[in-house]
C-alpha cells in the first residue's frame, strides 16, 4: 500500500481483504494516470502538528505527486530526493527525535489518492525506539534458503499479477504460507520445511546476529516451516523487539496467519499491543490486522482494553489503513456503533476501558 510495498515482505495478510475492500477495487485507466494529495497525517506528535505539516511540507508534497504522476524514471528520482529532504527538514523540528515520511497509494474504480504519512517520535517520547540492539555480524545464507525465499516471493508476485494466483490460502507446511498451488511453489514449501529442519540452528543465528534486516526477515520466513507452532510464536515475539521493521512486520505477518489458520497455537497479545505504538504505520497497520481475529475470543478483546487510547488516536488519521483498522477494532473490542467522527466518544470510552472500568 505505501511505498514499501515493493519490499518482498510487505504484503498485506488475506484476513484484511474484506476489511480494505472498498480500497482495493481495481483501478480504471483514469484513475492509474493521475493521483491527487488527498492528506497528510502526523502520527503522535507533540512538537510536529499535522497543521504545522500542512503549512511548511504541503507545497513540497503535492510537488513530489505532480512527479510522481509523470512516471518517468528521473520524474520519480526527483521525486524521492524531494522526499527525503522534506523527511530531513521534519526531523530538523525542536524536540522531534526521529522522523519517517511515507506515500501511500489508494486505489478505487474510480479514484488513485495519495496520503502522506510523517511517523515521528518526539525526543520525550524517545522510549518508543528502544529495540533490541541493531546486530553486526555477516553471516552466509544457510544452503541458500534466503536466496530460495526470495525466488518464491517474486515468482508469487508475477503469478499473481498476471492473474494466476488464488485468493484463498494454499495448502501449506508451514504455519505462514504465503503462495501455493503450482509445482515451483509447493516445491519451495518442502525446500524450506526440510531447510527449517536442517539449517534451523544457523538460520536463528542468522536472525539474531545478522546486520542486515531483509536476511533477518527471511530467516524467520524460512523458520515459520519449523514443525513446532510454539517455537515459531517464541520466535515471533522475540522479533517483535527487533531494531528492524521489515523483521518485525516479518514477525506480525505469522502471528496473523498463525492465529487464523492454526487456532491451537497460543499467542502472546502483550507484545502484538506494543506494536500500535510502533514508530512505523506499515507495522502499526500490521499489528492492527492480528489484532481483528484476535477479537472475536473474550479474553482477548478484554486484554485489548489497555490498549484502546491508542486505537482512539489511530482513528483520527485519514490515511486509509490505519483509520479504518483502528475504527474496525474499536467497535469489536468496546461493543459500541459511534460514528467514527465522533472522537470524544471514543476518547472518553478508550479512557475509560484503559481504567479498567469500560460500559
Amino acid at each position: 500500500m505505501d511505498d514499501s510495498k515493493k519490499n518482498l515482505y510487505h504484503r498485506p495478510m488475506r484476513r484484511l481483504i474484506l476489511v480494505m475492500a472498498s480500497l482495493a477495487a481495481a483501478p480504471s485507466a483514469s484513475a492509474q494516470s493521475s493521483a491527487t494529495l488527498r492528506a497528510i497525517d502526523v502520527y503522535r506528535s507533540a512538537a510536529l502538528s499535522a497543521d504545522d505539516a500542512r503549512k511548511r511540507f504541503g507545497a513540497d508534497l503535492r510537488e513530489i505527486v505532480t512527479l510522481r504522476n509523470a512516471h518517468r524514471p528521473a520524474a520519480d528520482e526527483k521525486a524521492e530526493a524531494l522526499r527525503r529532504r522534506v523527511e530531513r527538514a521534519a526531523a530538523r523540528t525542536p524536540g522531534v527525535a526521529f522522523v519517517e515520511l511515507h506515500l501511500s497509494e489508494y486505489f478505487t474504480s474510480v479514484d488513485h489518492a495519495i496520503y502522506a504519512v510523517f511517523d515521528v517520535v518526539d525526543a520525550a517520547d524517545s522510549s518508543r525506539l528502544s529495540f533490541a540492539p541493531a546486530p553486526k555480524a555477516r553471516i552466509p545464507d544457510p544452503d541458500g534458503l534466503l536466496a530460495a525465499w526470495k525466488s518464491y516471493v517474486e515468482l508469487g508476485e508475477a503469478l499473481s499479477r498476471r492473474g494466476q494466483m488464488p485468493v484463498d490460502r494454499p495448502v501449506c507446511p508451514g504455519f505462514y504460507c504465503l503462495w501455493g498451488g503450482t509445482p515451483e511453489l509447493d516445491a519451495a514449501h518442502q525446500r524450506f520445511v526440510t531447510g527449517a529442519e536442517k539449517r534451523s540452528e544457523e538460520l536463528r543465528r542468522l536472525l539474531s546476529a545478522d546486520a542486515d534486516g531483509e536476511k533477518r526477515a527471511a530467516a524467520l520466513f524460512v523458520l515459520s516451516y519449523q514443525r513446532a507452532g510454539e517455537k515459531v510464536t517464541r520466535l515471533c515475539r522475540e522479533a517483535l523487539s527487533d531494531a528492524d521493521s521489515r523483521v518485525r512486520g516479518a514477525a506480525l505477518q505469522i502471528l496473523a496467519d498463525i492465529v487464523n489458520n492454526h487456532k491451537d497455537v497460543e499467542i502472546d497479545l502483550d507484545p502484538v499491543l506494543r506494536r500500535l505504538d510502533d514508530p512505523l504505520a506499515g507495522v502499526r497497520g500490521k499489528a492492527m490486522g492480528l489484532m481483528v481475529p484476535l477479537a472475536e475470543k473474550t479474553a482477548h478483546r478484554k486484554k485489548m482494553f489497555s490498549a484502546a487510547p491508542r486505537l482512539a488516536a489511530l482513528v483520527r488519521m485519514e490515511q486509509p489503513e490505519s483509520r479504518d483498522l483502528s475504527f474496525t477494532l474499536l467497535g469489536l473490542i468496546s461493543g459500541k456503533n459511534w460514528d467514527r467522527l465522533d472522537f470524544a466518544a471514543w476518547d472518553a470510552w478508550a479512557a475509560r476501558a484503559a481504567a479498567g472500568k469500560p460500559d
